[in-house]
């Protein structure tokens, strides 16, 4: 249950994009563009809705990414017309193709590798997947046009982490160092609901306060010498681990859910802990060992992950200090209510402002940490 997940890189690369609205730019007037495309083709004519410094965006523009963007997230393709949300991603991705102008040719050197093995993937996928396949074929979506959707994406990555200094790295690991201690411990989760594998639909197994009570219960026994493995699979709800007395070996602590995270990370090695809240419901928690490694003792991976979260300090910073002086105007056309009148840009406002917050918090600022999805 706390244990990451992986999706195909192509994939995974999308979720980067998932609050940044990528797709093509200016970026094919820098010297040397060859290979992928960096601009959507037969997209540049009809009404234009957005306008800012030195560019513009189309309606077809803006569906030809749309159209990607829910390929890519299709979780969101119930709220990608809420008006605020829509403005958001347009907004998004207007940053994008500034940003993406700016690119070094080293930087879309490295971007145009990395689009070269995610577009063959999604190929592949294609060729896996008759129903995906289908829905790409619906959309109009060619591989050219994937490509500019990731090369743009890589792209202004890459521009980002060419900002990134050692200073940079030395603060981002100090604030992610956590994510990166290896821990062993048990634990026994006594869960407020549970899915369903077939439906996934969630029902509730018991109340907060019921499952507050069978951790205490839980505890005690553990407290009074109870063995381990006859307890976890008598009390605990997570299947990951029941079987094997709640035991997560040499686990990195960044893949947990952040209260059993801090727990993990904060809690006396050898004492089991009181009852920990988290959004699955309360864990009795026993931590067996506890090891901080040093930045040096990072993968190659991880050390990519320390570099994303300090590349992405630049890229809020563009958006709190330099977007605003692209004289950004968008013109998005009013949504239609269901008599067929105007709308205003406020409707269901509260619910597109939560879902492209979500959307943001899925990018967590171009981080490969977003590679990995807590379950």
């Amino acid at each position: 249950m706390f244990h990451s997940t992986r999706k195909s890189a192509w994939r995974r690369t999308a979720l980067l994009i998932a609050s940044a609205v990528l797709a093509m730019t200016m970026l094919a007037a820098c010297g040397g563009d060859k290979g992928h495309s960096l601009e959507f083709k037969g997209v540049g004519d009809g009404e234009v809705v957005a306008t800012y410094k030195g560019g513009q965006v189309t309606q077809a523009e803006l569906d030809k990414y749309l159209s990607l963007f829910v390929l890519s997230q299709p979780a969101y393709e119930s709220i990608v017309e809420v008006p605020e949300f829509k403005k958001a991603l347009l907004e998004q991705y207007v940053s994008y193709k500034i940003l993406g102008a700016q690119a070094s040719e080293d930087s879309l050197k490295a971007a145009r590798k990395q689009v070269d093995e995610q577009l063959q993937q999604f190929k592949d996928y294609k060729k896996q997947d008759e129903t995906f396949a289908a829905e790409v074929k619906e959309k109009k979506i060619t591989d050219e046009d994937m490509g500019t959707f990731l090369l743009l994406n890589a792209a202004t990555i890459e521009h980002m982490n060419s900002k990134v200094t050692d200073e940079d790295i030395t603060k981002s690991y100090e604030t992610m160092k956590n994510d990166f201690t290896i821990v062993s411990a048990r634990h026994i989760l006594v869960a407020t609901s549970e899915t369903d594998p077939t439906t996934q639909e969630s029902k509730e197994l018991r109340t907060l306060e019921e499952a507050l009570a069978r951790a205490k219960e839980a505890k005690a026994k553990l407290d009074a010498g109870g063995d381990w493995t006859e307890l976890a699979k008598q009390y605990s709800d997570d299947g990951g681990s029941k079987e094997n007395g709640g035991l997560y070996e040499n686990a990195t602590a960044g893949q947990w859910v952040e209260a059993f995270k801090k727990a993990a990370i904060e809690q006396e090695v050898g004492v089991i802990g009181e009852p920990v809240e988290t959004e699955y419901g309360y864990h009795v928690i026993k931590v067996e060992k506890r090891e901080e490694k040093t930045y040096d003792q990072l993968s190659d991976d991880q050390k990519e992950q320390v570099k994303s979260a300090a590349a992405y300090t630049y890229m809020e910073t563009f958006m709190t200090e330099e977007m605003p002086k692209q004289e950004l105007n968008i013109t998005l056309p009013e949504p239609e209510t269901e008599e067929g009148e105007a709308g205003t840009e406020g409707d269901a406002g509260t619910e597109g402002e939560s879902n492209a917050g979500a959307a943001e918090g899925d990018a967590s600022g171009n981080t490969a940490a977003s590679d990995e999805k807590k379950e």
